[in-house]
C-alpha cells in the first residue's frame, strides 16, 4: 500500500509541466523537412511576457501556420499544411476568445498524414 502511494506521488511530482504557447512558437511537422513558426495576425488580448497567447483555434494554414519546407508524404511538394480541426489538448479551464488556451503539449493533425507539434513555446 505504501509503495503504491509513493509511486502515485512520484508520478505527480515528476510529470511534465506544460506552458502556454505564444506568437512566434516553433513548430515541427512529422512529414515536413523544415521547422515552422506559429503566427497570430490578430491578438486575442491575452499576453504572457508581452507576447500574445494563442488558442486551439489558431490553426489556419497561411494565417497561423506557414510551410514546413517540403512534404515527405506528398512526394516532395511544398509542405503547406492542411489542418481542418483544432489543436488537441488545450488548457480546458482557461479560455482565450472562447477557445481553450494552447499548450506546449498540444498537437495538430495535417490531412497530408503529418502530425504538427510545438517544439518551443515562443516564450524566450
Amino acid at each position: 500500500m505504501m509503495l503504491a502511494l509513493l509511486q502515485v506521488l512520484a508520478m505527480g511530482l515528476f510529470s511534465p509541466e506544460y506552458s502556454y504557447v505564444v506568437r512566434g512558437a516553433t513548430l515541427k511537422c512529422s512529414q515536413g523537412t523544415d521547422p515552422g513558426i506559429l503566427n497570430l495576425p490578430w491578438c486575442h488580448g491575452v499576453y504572457s511576457l508581452d507576447k500574445p497567447v494563442m488558442n486551439v483555434a489558431d490553426h489556419v494554414p497561411g494565417v497561423n501556420i506557414g510551410c514546413f519546407g517540403f512534404c515527405k508524404a506528398a512526394g516532395g511538394d511544398v509542405c503547406v499544411p492542411q489542418t481542418f480541426s483544432k489543436w488537441t489538448d488545450g488548457k480546458h479551464d482557461v479560455l482565450i476568445d472562447n477557445e481553450h488556451a494552447l499548450l506546449s503539449r498540444s498537437q495538430l493533425v495535417c490531412n497530408r498524414s503529418g502530425i504538427i507539434t510545438i517544439e518551443k513555446d515562443g516564450q524566450d
